[in-house]
């Protein structure tokens, strides 16, 4: 995170040896340490807050999809029903139609025809 050298480390302890004291360098050494700790809890607390919240989206979008796959499930088997149904329709319609011919060539049978001979 912050890239501090052994040079540089060695320039802030000087400065902060001057500026706050030896006696107070250990209540101020423990102070920054401990606001340090708070910092990073908080940052941790916040980006596991973050990955709660993009994980409850991707939940809710997975079981959008679910929904709809179920959905789709649902109408295939609706469609493959009346296909079914239209099937029956029109082998029914079509035994119909056979039988109305069958019988339209039986009364014609029966009507008597003149033959050539």
């Amino acid at each position: 995170m912050l890239d501090i050298g052994f040079p540089e480390f060695l320039l802030i302890s000087f400065v902060l040896l001057i500026v706050v004291g030896p006696k107070d360098l250990p209540k101020v050494l423990k102070s920054v340490s401990s606001f340090v700790r708070k910092i990073k809890s908080m940052a941790t607390q916040f980006h596991s807050g973050i990955e709660d919240l993009a994980n409850e989206a991707e939940i809710a979008e997975l079981r959008n999809q679910v929904q709809k796959i179920d959905n789709k499930s649902i109408m295939d088997t609706e469609i493959d029903e009346i296909k079914n149904l239209e099937d029956d329709l029109n082998l029914q319609s079509l035994k119909k139609d056979i039988n109305e011919i069958k019988n339209s060539n039986k009364t014609k049978k029966k009507s008597p025809l003149k033959k050539k001979k």
